[in-house]
Parts: C-alpha cells; structure tokens; sequence
C-alpha cells in the first residue's frame, strides 16, 4: 500500500512537472510578449525583457537598447495609469519604438548605479537571453544609456564605498585589472535566471506563480508598479512657472547631487567614466549614445529662488537641504558639461534632453502629479522626442523622427 502510494506522488509529481515544462515552453515561445504587465515582477529578470510590448516579435531584431536606472526602466504615472492587465505602452521605450520605426528594449534597472545599469544588468540579461534562451538574439544597433543627474553620481559614490573600496582598497581605484575584476563580478552575481547557480531557464513558470500568489497574500503590494511609490505633497518651498502661472510642487525634490562634494564628484564620475569605457568595449558591435536626463527640479527652466532639496546620505534616510536656483543651474551645467566630455573622449554620441524637457515643462507639469521622482506620460513623451530627434540631427538614426514636442 505505501509503495503505491509512493508511487501515485512519483506520477503525480511527474505529470504537475510536466504540465508546467510544457506551459512555460509555450508562454516563453508564443505569448511572452502579451503578459500583463502587473506580471512582470515576477519573471526572472532575464525573460522579463522578452515580455516588454516595445518590439514586433519575442526576440528584438536590429533593435535599440534602452541601459540605465528607473527612467529607462519605466517608473512613473504612465505606468500607474494603464491596466495591470494589460502589455501597453508605459515609458519612453514605446514611444522611441514609433518615432524611430526599430524595436525597442529596455535593460533598465530601478535605483541602478552606471555600474549596475550600464554593466551589470544589460550584460548579464544579454548573456542570459542568448545562452539559455535563443541565441538568434544579437547586439543592439544602438544603446541609449541613460544618465538621470538626479542621482547617478550618488549611486556610483555608494556602491564604490560598499563594495569596491572594502575588497579592493583605494588605490585600486586607478587598476584597470581591479576594475575588470569588480566589473565581471558584479555581472557573474547577477541573478537573472529563475534560480540562482543553475544556468538556464527552466523552471520559470512555478516560481513566477509562486511569487504572484506571494504578492496576493501581502497587505502593501508592489507588483506591477515595479516597486514602491515615493508620494510626496507640495510643500512651503518649491514651485515652477508653468503657462506663467506659479505652482507648487513638492519639497525635498531630486537635483543634480548638488550635496557632492568636490572629491565624490570626482569619484562619481571616475565610476561613471569605467562603467561607459565596460559598456563600450562588451557591446562592440553597438552604437552607444549617452543621454543626459535632468533631474526632477532641474526639468523646469523657471523656479523658485529657494529650493529645498533631497540629500541621500545613506539608504532610506532622507535629509532637506536649501539651495538657491542659480546653484542649480550652475552645477547642471557643470555635470551636462563633464557627462559630454567623457561620452565624446571615447568617441560615444551625446544628446542633452534639458532644452527639450524645459520648453515642455513651461507648457505642464512633466512629473507626477502621484510619483514625483519620475517623468509622467508627457515627460516620456519629450524625453523620447528629444532622443529622435537628437540622432536624426546627428545621422545616427535615418528612421528617426523629429516631432513637434
């Protein structure tokens, strides 16, 4: 009787396994690209890109690839805004994919460092996607890599302090070698597979049913908004001018680091300048162009005098600091200014988005009103606009459009 019943849980075990193997293979070949999108937090990582809505087909043919933090990934109104149960467009990768006629993918990682968002995940998603899944997948034609000012040196000063200095020592800072260690490090780590330390794909499908049913059962839920909503209120400080009339926005607003100091700048930017140099020489066969996105206040061309600022000097803590808007614009400037230095000494293309963004934002309101730390639909809609335009004025891109914003 025992041994009976052993082995009815052997066969029943066997037909459930099956029935998934069977399941996954058809979802991951035929209906990836029509998952819902409050699903797709619960794909692993590397077949997350091939349900993205912004190409014809499951794998992206002579595409462009979107490499940065949560603009490229997506967060923001736009997203909030559409069915959960829906695929639809939610950023500036939908956008591009209509005004440059290419398939379009994002590799965007939310809250990312240039080390992470430039190196770590769009190499290890690509090397995943084309050992484990289809290897028909080839180079993007183009990588868009975003930098957001708002916070990108921040993020790279951070994670060189938690993670590179403490196994590599300061000197190390200028070692090629020490560099290409931490780099292929960071992406061996990256776990974008269903399961950590087997390399391949299958499996997928109960762990993605797990994690929703997981997700259903908690009471604050951060499924398809690809994470937690920083809802702020305005404030007794900040304000912009749009349609010539003031509005008050939220204090504790993102800038342009402007809480650096002048060697984290530099430590940033050291960073910044290694991650594009990995990005560069991984990506061979790609074009890569560096694309300056303004931080949140910085987006406005007429402000307050008074700003009140945010100042992340470590994780989940946040400290008000008070600036002037002539501080703003020059440290804007000072960073667009060195973003383009480094992009153009490697021979990389360069688009500065801030013109483009400020003429809209005189018009409304290009952030919020819910996610103030992210672009709303109209700023990804400029964004993107910004970004055609930008190489089909510099030949980059024949199929680029450049609308009217």
């Amino acid at each position: 009787m025992k041994k009976n019943k052993l082995i009815n849980l052997v066969l029943l075990i066997s037909v459930i396994s099956g029935t998934f193997l069977v399941l996954e293979a058809f979802i991951e070949n035929y209906l990836i690209t029509q998952t819902p999108v409050k699903f797709h937090f619960a794909l692993p990582a590397g077949l997350a890109v091939l349900a993205q809505s912004s190409k014809t087909g499951r794998i992206p043919e002579n595409y462009i690839a979107l490499a940065g933090d949560s603009y490229a990934h997506g967060k923001g109104d736009w997203l909030l805004e559409i069915s959960p149960d829906s695929n639809d467009a939610f950023h500036s990768a939908h956008v591009l994919q209509n005004l440059t006629e290419h398939d379009v993918i994002s590799f965007g990682k939310s809250g990312a460092s240039n080390i992470k968002g430039w190196v770590r995940d769009p190499i290890a998603r690509y090397q995943f996607i084309h050992d484990n899944i289809d290897d028909s997948i080839k180079h993007p034609k183009i990588i868009l890599a975003y930098f957001y000012a708002g916070n990108d040196l921040l993020e790279n000063v951070q994670q060189l302090h938690e993670s590179f200095i403490p196994k590599y020592g300061e000197t190390a800072l200028n070692d090629d070698d020490a560099w290409n260690d931490f780099f292929l490090t960071n992406i061996e780590e990256r776990k974008v597979g269903p399961f950590s330390g087997i390399d391949n794909n299958l499996g997928w499908l109960p762990r993605a049913t797990f994690k929703v049913l997981k997700n259903e059962l908690k009471t604050k839920k951060v499924g398809w908004e690809l994470g937690d909503i920083h809802i702020q209120q305005t404030g007794k400080f900040n304000s912009v001018w749009v349609n010539d009339k003031e509005i008050k926005i939220p204090d504790n607003i993102q800038a342009p680091t402007l809480d650096l100091t002048s060697a984290e700048t530099e430590l940033g930017f050291l960073a910044f300048s290694k991650s594009l140099e990995y990005l560069k020489n991984f990506f061979n066969k790609s074009q890569i162009i560096v694309v300056y996105i303004p931080s949140v206040i910085e987006s406005y061309s007429r402000m307050s005098e008074k700003l009140s600022i945010i100042n992340i000097r470590t994780k989940n803590k946040y400290i008000e600091e008070i600036y002037t808007s002539s501080q703003l614009m020059q440290r804007s400037n000072e960073i667009a200014d060195r973003v383009k230095k480094i992009s153009t000494s490697f021979g990389l293309s360069f688009i500065d988005t801030r013109a483009d963004i400020r003429a809209a934002s005189t018009q409304q309101l290009i952030h919020g009103p819910v996610d103030w730390l992210h672009f709303n639909r109209k700023g990804y809609e400029v964004l993107a606009q910004s970004i055609s335009c930008g190489m089909a004025k510099q030949n980059i891109l024949e199929t680029s459009r450049c609308p009217e914003n």
